[in-house]
């Protein structure tokens, strides 16, 4: 059965965290309404006739994720969504758009004293981001140099339509909620890069479901650094710095960081309107 929350349960669905926990950060910014299905499921439903529906969750089998599909298709709306842990079958009509996996590293694994060989690759790294200069900030206001940067990463990268949603609706996620912030990156004060950051699961875990940046030496290695140094410093048990988005590139980064692969997440799409009468 589905559940429609008010603002208060929908902050309090989003400090829970559900697996996919910056899936759920985002699709929050979004929706024009939060709904929970069985009070396990959540789902995301825009005013544009689009809803996006997560199906991860403990000890739920596949008869529950169906019937969600199946309670939400006799909504009023022309397509759905589905994030979830394995494929879904619905009358031959759901389309996968692509498989992925999310990636999590581990605050007590992590050596923060970058010792022994299978540390040299981050250390070399290091030592060259510390000749680049970079100020590390943290803030919540979105300003001009914000929306400039966010402008130059969505010129350059190929984006399905509800990644521009979620991008274009950073300045009305930081204005309705307190929680979450953005760490940035300065080269001569000028701003050249930031981080959304996110907590869920009671505070174990630290998301980074966004980093947008200009094309600057070795940026995303600083930033990574000094992400894993506030969970640390801070007590967190985990980051999680989401899926690879089909990038092979993003994927060897991830992993020279020692990020290892959490939840394997089919990404599905079922168009309302082709179903069979």
């Amino acid at each position: 059965m589905l559940r429609f929350l008010n603002k208060s349960e929908k902050e309090g669905l989003q400090k829970r965290g559900y697996m996919c926990e910056h899936l759920l950060c985002l699709y929050s910014m979004i929706s024009d309404r939060t709904a929970l299905f069985n009070e396990f499921f959540p789902v995301f439903i825009n005013r544009y006739g689009e809803a996006d529906v997560i199906l991860f969750g403990i000890g739920k089998m596949e008869g529950d994720r169906l019937g969600c599909v199946q309670e939400l298709v006799e909504l009023n709306i022309n397509t759905l969504n589905i994030i979830s842990p394995e494929p879904i079958r619905f009358k031959s009509c759901v389309k996968t758009r692509y498989v992925d996996v999310d990636y999590h590293i581990s605050m007590k694994e992590f050596d923060f004293e970058l010792k022994g060989g299978r540390y040299s690759r981050i250390r070399n790294r290091l030592k060259q981001v510390e000749k680049m200069g970079y100020q590390l900030r943290t803030s919540r206001d979105f300003t001009l140099d914000h929306i400039y940067l966010l402008a130059r990463h969505m010129a350059h990268h190929e984006l399905d339509v509800w990644d521009y949603e979620e991008l274009l609706s950073l300045e009305r996620f930081f204005n309705e909620h307190d929680h979450g912030f953005m760490m940035e990156a300065y080269r001569n004060e000028r701003l050249v890069g930031f981080d959304v950051i996110d907590f869920f699961e009671a505070n174990e875990i630290m998301v980074v479901p966004l980093g947008i940046y200009l094309d600057a030496p070795m940026l995303s290695d600083f930033m990574m650094y000094e992400n894993l140094k506030y969970a640390k410093a801070n007590g967190y048990k985990w980051i999680d710095v989401g899926p690879n988005c089909g990038s092979e590139g993003v994927r060897i980064f991830k992993e020279k960081w020692f990020a290892e692969p959490k939840h394997k997440m089919y990404v599905q799409t079922l168009n309302i309107k082709s179903l069979p009468e």
